[in-house]
């Protein structure tokens, strides 16, 4: 009668567990295992749980680019202008199952907004939505606050359209700033611009 030895589960070092929490979300798992000498991968997906890493991306501060575009109340098509035209810092990352994230870290959201004001309507960015939040960000909230009754559905006139594309191509004057200047809303602005370059 042969015998057979019980396996002999391999105790998780701090060391791995650390690597495990840097790497997730990072690298396939399938890559986390063999860096870890681990050949066990639903143990691995257990450890994964069990360190509460399912969505390392929110312990890490970051957000997927879908939930950032609803915190914002924008589309995603426009979070991805801002990455691909406007250099807001994003990364990819990849998952345990391969599949690809746009991860946007709040912190240096905010970093680029502060330099990029007149992209963003701070009045959607509820209080305590995106932590932590600069102390500059409630005066910009305000501001945008108050652009909510102008003159969004009046008619421009042709005295208006010649003062926009003036304060626009000659001034060089923001979008926002010609919004304040001009007593209309922002979006009014960017989609009164859009027409005229049309026309």
């Amino acid at each position: 009668m042969s015998l057979t030895v019980p396996h002999l589960r391999r105790e998780w070092t701090k060391e791995e567990e650390e690597k495990l929490d840097y790497f997730y979300g990072k690298k396939p798992i399938q890559q986390i295992a063999k860096m870890l000498n681990r050949k066990n991968i639903p143990g691995i997906r257990i450890k994964i749980s069990r360190m509460g890493l399912s969505a390392s991306y929110k312990h890490q501060g970051h957000l997927t680019l879908s939930e950032f575009a609803d915190l914002l109340e924008v589309s995603n098509f426009k979070i991805r202008r801002w990455i691909s035209d406007k250099n807001m810092p994003s990364k990819e990352v990849v998952t345990a199952l391969k599949k690809k994230y746009t991860l946007i870290e709040v912190n240096e959201f905010w970093k680029w907004a502060e330099v990029n004001k007149e992209e963003v309507n701070f009045y959607k960015i509820k209080p305590f939505t995106l932590l932590p939040e600069p102390p500059w960000v409630s005066s910009e909230r305000e501001k945008d606050r108050k652009e909510i009754p102008l003159r969004r559905n009046k008619l421009f006139t042709q005295e208006e359209d010649q003062q926009l594309l003036h304060l626009y191509f000659k001034e060089n004057l923001t979008q926002k700033a010609i919004a304040t200047i001009m007593n209309r809303s922002r979006d009014s602005i960017r989609n009164r611009l859009a027409r005229l370059r049309n026309k």
